[in-house]
């Protein structure tokens, strides 16, 4: 069998099981391993095949991104390569009972970068880029003038940071699965695995308020039952320009998910109802973000702790 119709089977077995996200992820990754190994049969293809390919992810392959950015790989994305790798030859060894060159293939070593979070100053350059634009006229003139996707672009950012949702689940909510009243949304699982139950997430009323504006605006005009009828690539491509607009460095939409689980522990949250929040299936993640939270207290109580302060400007 060859190496794309292996494929084409093994995300046609996990596709009640796997997010739509992981599986458009994971085509990617196998477009790029076909890519350097070729359409081979997959029985034919070796360990030495399989290392060769994370080292050329590593040195030389390309990107191709949206945005135009040809940076290399991050170690996480080349991890996740590794890991969709190791995925796909377990599967045949099982289903087309052939050997497991993936036994071999090294894993990349590298250690995981820590969320950051976008800062207050961050989110208000932020939101002040969605409500206006500089232009400038035939005469050379500058002029600021008022965006017309202005209310949509902010009520994204205020749901991604007051819920910490994914993209993907950000892009699933439809106009019934959201109460005005309560602030309540409920998050739809992408499928009917037992991974994916259904789960409730809140927001704010300046968030509700935003969301509220924005849907009364588009009243008439509205022709998809989605709060947010946009790709993926449509959002990400909106907060780059933003980004650029407000001069905010690593603008993306999971990085609004680790600002608001963050502030979430810095706020006294605890990680049970973060798990919660997030859709976490384990407390893994969520430890990290309350590694994070626990140093930020360290270094307030360094730069406030009243013995010291009392001490330097006088001996106790």
């Amino acid at each position: 069998m060859l190496l794309s119709k292996a494929m084409q089977g093994y995300l046609f077995d996990k596709a009640a099981t796997y997010s739509p996200n992981t599986l458009e992820t994971y085509k990617l990754v196998y477009k790029n391993l076909i890519k350097h190994v070729g359409d081979v049969e997959v029985k034919e293809i070796t360990s030495e095949h399989l290392a060769g390919f994370i080292r050329w992810l590593q040195t030389d392959y390309v990107p191709n991104r949206a945005n135009g950015d040809t940076s290399p790989l991050s170690p996480a994305y080349i991890d996740l390569h590794w890991k969709a790798t190791r995925s796909l030859f377990v599967w045949a060894h099982k289903v087309l009972e052939i050997s497991r060159p993936d036994l071999d293939m090294p894993r990349p070593r590298f250690r995981r970068a820590q969320p950051k979070a976008f800062s207050e100053d961050d989110i208000r350059r932020l939101l002040k880029a969605t409500e206006e634009i500089k232009s400038r006229s035939r005469s050379g003139n500058e002029y600021t003038q008022r965006t017309t996707t202005g209310g949509r672009n902010k009520a994204i950012i205020l749901t991604l940071l007051d819920t910490g949702l994914r993209i993907g689940e950000l892009l699933r909510i439809t106009m019934r699965d959201v109460d005005f009243e309560s602030g309540e949304i409920m998050v739809a699982p992408y499928s009917t695995g037992r991974k994916t139950r259904p789960r409730m997430v809140m927001l704010g009323a300046a968030s509700r308020r935003a969301v509220w504006l924005y849907v009364a605006r588009m009243e008439h005009t509205r022709q998809s039952d989605r709060l947010f009828p946009m790709s993926k690539n449509a959002v990400r491509l909106m907060l780059n320009r933003l980004a650029t607009r407000a001069d905010v460095d690593n603008v993306h939409p999971h990085r609004f998910r680790h600002t608001f689980a963050i502030w979430f522990l810095r706020n006294g949250g605890d990680v049970f109802t973060l798990q919660r929040i997030l859709g976490h299936a384990s407390l893994d993640m969520v430890k990290n973000y309350l590694d994070i939270a626990q140093a930020d207290i360290k270094t307030a109580h360094r730069r406030s702790s009243p013995v010291d302060i009392w001490h330097n400007d006088r001996p106790l």
